[in-house]
């Protein structure tokens, strides 16, 4: 079971869903027809699954919007190195949500909670582990005893994924 919510599942496209969905219908239609359940339960179960795909997509479009903040906030300066991030290695950063959460709420730049964000990352794991490679490492911000969790990205599949182009240097 628990290799099961560990495994990656790539986020489906519109048509793979929509065939999901139309798949899903026909079988609850055939259960209605075979009298296993009532018309009004298959009813409830297609609008949950509606309900459910309805919010799936709000996340899919938020997630690149976090990710986006968060990039632009280490780019300006908003978060500090050692304190809200770590550069692990070359295009890595470890990214400690708790305080991030609190430094972007103050300079106005999101109201997203950490619950909100962590959430955001958990789906961003689980679907596109290729941008957030891990969503809970212990990873040292400074001194040895700071050990804190941490959501680390790969800068440049985050780059890729919402649409953002590296710097150029100018000469």
């Amino acid at each position: 079971m628990n290799n099961a919510i560990n495994t990656h599942v790539p986020f489906p496209s519109a048509e793979e869903r929509s065939a999901l969905v139309l798949e899903f219908q026909k079988v609850t239609a055939r259960l209605v027809r075979a009298g296993l359940i009532s018309h009004v339960s298959a009813t409830r179960l297609v609008r949950g699954m509606h309900r459910a795909g309805s919010a799936a997509d709000e996340t899919r479009r938020a997630l690149p919007k976090l990710i986006l903040d968060l990039l632009l906030a280490v780019d300006d300066g908003t978060l500090q190195e050692g304190l809200h991030y770590r550069r692990i290695d070359a295009g890595r950063l470890a990214l400690h949500l708790e305080s991030i959460a609190k430094r972007l709420y103050r300079a106005q730049r999101t109201t997203l909670t950490a619950k909100e964000m962590r959430r955001l990352t958990g789906f961003g794991w689980a679907h596109f582990r290729d941008v957030v490679v891990e969503k809970s490492k212990r990873v040292c911000f400074g001194e040895e005893d700071d050990r804190r969790r941490a959501v680390i990205l790969d800068v440049a599949k985050a780059q890729e994924f919402v649409g953002m182009k590296s710097a150029v240097p100018s000469r």
